[in-house]
């Protein structure tokens, strides 16, 4: 499986098995988009994130999630983002991203890490 590159850290943190690892079922939908537009570097974005997901507690987009995504006094306007901000903060994890928006707005745990190039 073709991996996308991550800061060396967060390798580490997700080869650890006794770190717990969540994701917001809309970064599924991200990463086929991205795959689409040939930002995404892989064959097949069903088998890889079937792979990809091996391990992962996927949260589900509750109507709270839904709520808070939508209140947010965030000029930012991508629904994607607010709903994985609005996941992390409703159930209390830390997001580890690489998104520089997302990295701008309070009031959830996160983690910001630069990205490795391509």
């Amino acid at each position: 499986m073709r991996r996308l590159p991550l800061p060396r850290r967060i390798e580490t943190a997700l080869e650890d098995s006794g770190n717990l690892r969540y994701l917001c079922p809309i970064s599924s939908m991200e990463i086929v988009r991205k795959w689409r537009t040939g930002r995404l570097p892989c064959p097949d974005p069903a088998t890889w994130l079937d792979s990809a997901l091996e391990g992962v507690e996927v949260l589900p987009i509750t109507e709270p999630v839904a709520r808070q995504a939508a209140m947010w006094e965030w000029e930012h306007k991508d629904p994607a983002d607010r709903l994985i901000a609005a996941t992390a903060r409703l159930h209390g994890i830390e997001l580890w991203h690489t998104d520089t928006v997302l990295q701008k707005l309070a009031g959830f745990p996160q983690r910001y890490f630069k990205a490795v190039a391509l």
